[in-house]
């Protein structure tokens, strides 16, 4: 069965983290997951791709398979966050530099949001594999494709920590094209520090908008705060202000 693409809306209002945590570790168990970012004009949407099963569609399955139990751990334990079927994230031509990689060591940062921000456009691709009895139990690779403009994609992903594999890039083109993105064609072993924080619920998110700032009361006015505890703007003494006194000294 073809992967199936949603993207990631919303916030959680009160996630049960150690709920979501338990269901993740049981979805690895028999599925991979690719969660997906794309940065298109100045904005960065959360994509992720579930593998269904033969009797999978867009909008439900006639069987209880691990797509729609997935759906069903995040709609019982992030609250508020909902996952939309999407047909497909066509890659850009502007996304011409594309690069593959694996965990370098143990001190390997997550790559989120911020960090792809660091171009004008670009898509992230990251694939956690099953879990696997072995003394690597858990592997993740990321692709990485952005714009001609800013840092070096293999510079920002070495210095978090990550190795990068040129030919493995050249030998799988096909993987930067696909408009459903499939899972990432390599890995490597995750630290700890590495696995929990993509075992956190945040990195299914985009992050939220910071608050707009107030804007600031003009030179000539003064911000005056009643009793109630109201504020109002009036007209500044510029004779008794102590920067203007300076000034005039």
């Amino acid at each position: 069965m073809a992967p199936l693409l949603w993207r990631v809306e919303g916030e959680p209002t009160t996630p049960d983290r150690e709920g979501w945590q338990q269901g993740l570790t049981l979805h690895l168990l028999f599925q991979p997951l690719t969660l997906v970012m794309a940065r298109r004009d100045g904005q960065t949407r959360h994509y992720l791709t579930l593998a269904g099963c033969p009797s999978c569609r867009p909008d439900g399955c006639d069987r209880v398979c691990h797509r729609t139990l997935f759906e069903q751990l995040v709609r019982t334990t992030l609250p508020g966050v909902t996952l939309t079927p999407t047909p497909r994230l066509v890659p850009r031509a502007g996304e011409s530099r594309r690069v593959l990689a694996s965990p370098q060591g143990p001190q390997a940062q997550l790559l989120d949001a911020a960090f792809l921000a660091q171009w004008a456009e670009g898509r992230l691709l990251l694939t956690i594999s099953r879990l696997r009895a072995k003394p690597q139990p858990v592997q993740v690779g990321v692709l990485l494709a952005v714009s001609p403009e800013g840092i070096n994609p293999g510079q920002a992903l070495h210095a978090r920590g990550w190795r990068v594999h040129p030919l493995a890039a050249r030998l799988h083109r096909a993987a930067f094209a696909q408009p459903v993105p499939a899972a990432v064609p390599l890995g490597g072993r995750a630290g700890e520090d590495l696995f929990r924080a993509l075992r956190d619920p945040s990195v299914l998110m985009a992050p939220a908008p910071a608050p707009a700032a107030a804007a600031p009361a003009a030179p000539d006015q003064a911000v005056v705060v009643s009793e109630a505890g109201a504020q109002s703007v009036q007209p500044a003494s510029i004779g008794s202000s102590p920067l203007a006194d300076a000034v005039e000294a």
